[in-house]
């Protein structure tokens, strides 16, 4: 069963907030994108982040790793923080 939209709607909102301080932290945001990316997809070899970076890629990918999520709300966590 999927969550629930209350609870979902604060993921979408936690998910813009980690979008929103990986640009903060650097303005080579697509590097810690592409860790998170990798690590999504059980890629072994990561682009290496420094620690704070690194920090924040687990956030984003707990995040996204949410278990119950239909696949709908799956996509929508996507969109919001990998801009599709």
């Amino acid at each position: 069963m999927p969550i629930a939209d209350e609870e979902f709607q604060s993921l979408l909102e936690q998910v813009r907030d980690l979008h929103r301080l990986a640009d903060e932290v650097t303005r080579e945001s697509t590097r810690i994108h592409a860790n998170v990316r990798a690590r999504l997809n059980w890629d072994r070899n990561p682009p290496v982040l420094p620690t704070e970076q690194r920090k924040l890629a687990d956030q984003v990918v707990e995040a996204l790793n949410t278990p119950r999520l239909s696949s709908w709300q799956s996509e929508q966590l996507f969109r919001v923080y990998f801009g599709r």
